[in-house]
Order: C-alpha cells, then sequence, then structure tokens
C-alpha cells in the first residue's frame, strides 16, 4: 500500500496504544446522578433507553441532555455529572462503580421514577495516546442517535445484548465493542467537524487528509512543504495555509511532532537499535535525532528507552 494510501484515522489509532473497558449497565430509576472529580480514563457512556442529562462541573456551559440511543465521551480528568435531571443529588462515581462490581447483571439504582438503561465504559490510553487525543477531542463530545449511522447503530446493539446476555469471552466482546464505539464517534466527530484544531478537524478537510494520510503512512520520508502540497492536490502557499488553519501548525512541524510520535513507540518496543529508529524517521545523524527528540520528549532517547514502562 502506498503512503497516500493509508487511511489517516488508522495511521492515528495505529500509533496510540488504545484499551477499552465496560465498567457496567445500569437501570436508573429517578431521581439518580453520579458525579466525579475526573478519572484517568477517557470515559464513554452509551444511553441505551431512557434519557440523562451530562454536565462538566468545571465549565457550566458544557452540558448536554442526552436520549435513547446518545453516545457521550468525556475527557480524562475533567470533573463531570450523570444525573436524570440537572436538579438531582448526585453520588461519588466510584460508589456506582463497586455496586457495579459487586453484581452479575446490570445494576438498579435510584428512585422509582422513570427508567433509563446506561452503559458507561472507558477507554484508556498509553501517554502518546492521551496527548495525541486529548489535544483533538472536546472535553465533552456528544454523538446523538440521529447522526450515528447504521455502524455505529450495530455496535452499540452488540454492547447492549452481550450486558444483557453475558456469554462466554462477553469481556473480550465488550473490550471490543468498546473500542468500536470510539473509533465510530471519531468518525462522526471528523464528519460534524467539531475540532477546533488539530488533526483530527484536518481529517476533516479532505485535501488535508491526503496530506497527513501520507505522513503517517511514510513518516521517514524527506517531507517539504511541496511535496506534501503535491499530496494534497494544492499550490504549495494554498496547502501551507490551509493546513496551518486547520491543523494549528505548520505543516513541517507536524511531520517533525509525528515522527518523535512514531520513534518513541519504536523506542518502547525495543526491537530497533537508536540509529536504525533514527534512520526510520528520516534523520541519517543520530546527533540530529538525539537532539530533536530531547526537544520533544525532554529526555535523550536512550533514557526515553530506559524509562519503566507505564502499566496498559
Amino acid at each position: 500500500m502506498s503512503a497516500s494510501a493509508v487511511d489517516p484515522l488508522s495511521g492515528v489509532l495505529d500509533a496510540v496504544r488504545l484499551r477499552g473497558s465496560v465498567f457496567g449497565a445500569g437501570e436508573l430509576g429517578a431521581p439518580w446522578g453520579v458525579q466525579t472529580p475526573g478519572l484517568p480514563e477517557l470515559v464513554c457512556y452509551v444511553v441505551v433507553r431512557g434519557a440523562a442529562h451530562l454536565a462538566l462541573l468545571d465549565a457550566p456551559r458544557d452540558q448536554v441532555a442526552l436520549s435513547s440511543g446518545d453516545v457521550a465521551l468525556v475527557s480524562a480528568g475533567r470533573a463531570h455529572a450523570m444525573r436524570d435531571s440537572p436538579s438531582s443529588a448526585a453520588v461519588a462515581f466510584e460508589e456506582l462503580r463497586r455496586a457495579a462490581s459487586e453484581r452479575d447483571g446490570p445494576l438498579r439504582w435510584g428512585g422509582s421514577g422513570p427508567r433509563t438503561t446506561l452503559i458507561c465504559g472507558a477507554l484508556a490510553l498509553d501517554e502518546a495516546g492521551r496527548a495525541l487525543l486529548g489535544s483533538a477531542l472536546p472535553g465533552l463530545l456528544h454523538v446523538p442517535a440521529e447522526t450515528a449511522g447504521a455502524g455505529l447503530v450495530g455496535v452499540l446493539g452488540a454492547l447492549a445484548s452481550e450486558i444483557a446476555a453475558p456469554q462466554p469471552g462477553s469481556g473480550a466482546a465488550l473490550t471490543r465493542l468498546a473500542e468500536l464505539v470510539f473509533i465510530h464517534a471519531l468518525r462522526v466527530s471528523i464528519a460534524r467537524g467539531v475540532a477546533e484544531a488539530g488533526w483530527l478537524k484536518g481529517l476533516g478537510h479532505p485535501s488535508i487528509a491526503r496530506a497527513l494520510a501520507a505522513i503517517h503512512g511514510d513518516p521517514g520520508a524527506p517531507w517539504t512543504v511541496g511535496a506534501l502540497a503535491g499530496c494534497a492536490g494544492m499550490s504549495r502557499s494554498a496547502f501551507a495555509a490551509e493546513f496551518r488553519r486547520h491543523v494549528g501548525e505548520p505543516p513541517l512541524a507536524y511531520v517533525t511532532a509525528w515522527r518523535m510520535r512514531h520513534a518513541a513507540r519504536l523506542l518502547e518496543d525495543g526491537r530497533l537499535s537508536i540509529k536504525d529508529i533514527a534512520a526510520k524517521v528520516g534523520y541519517g545523524s543520530d546527533e540530529a535525532f538525539n537532539r530533536v527528540f530531547k526537544g520533544w520528549a525532554g529526555v535523550p532517547p536512550g533514557e526515553y528507552r530506559r524509562r519503566p514502562a507505564v502499566p496498559r
């Protein structure tokens, strides 16, 4: 496959370690509410049936009413509350999570009012993934059911079925389905242009997306602004302006950052020498690679490789 044929979103997802998990499902009767000062993972909520209200506690304007079939993602570390209505009291998230873990089936919680079936999951990312995705996603991403598309609707149906009737291998199935929900949500985000800047916004521009695909597919190529403009099918000046407007940085700055992310992954993998990694990401000189990598990561490649691995 040529660099220009690489799917740019797949290129991003290949550059991170993503692992989905599902905390559980709840049958929640109004009034109900749960809140958290922020979780280390990206949190995913799926409203299977009923309705809910989700709000970021540190940004009162960031709130949304959720309906049946809606998906919401909350960035890692963001304090938020999920309730049947904005006025309902909320318990600590850990209390609900602990209660869910003590049951085999869906948790029943709350009052005797209208019921909401809610699935809560998380997407754990490695350090590179948090940096890459954290800069692209809004604090609260809402995917209404009507914009979900057939693919996401099918995934949500499978997710609900696995929780309602667990089978052998359901844990692994739920992990994969949670990851698929996230990928579909990213697709909707690209189509809707929800990002203000960054690679996610760039993927929504067909010409810029072709240049991003080329970079992701062959980060070690001798990229120039002119070569990338050719991939995009644009003039050099128009491409440079559009790339910066959408992605938020100049094309060659993005190339350098992407090379360093790729190098970091290769250093973590441990199979290639630093000299081979330098060549693989486009540096003929170890010294030049060491200098650029240290500027990006804060430590030289050798020290980065020796750091204790972050638990996955």
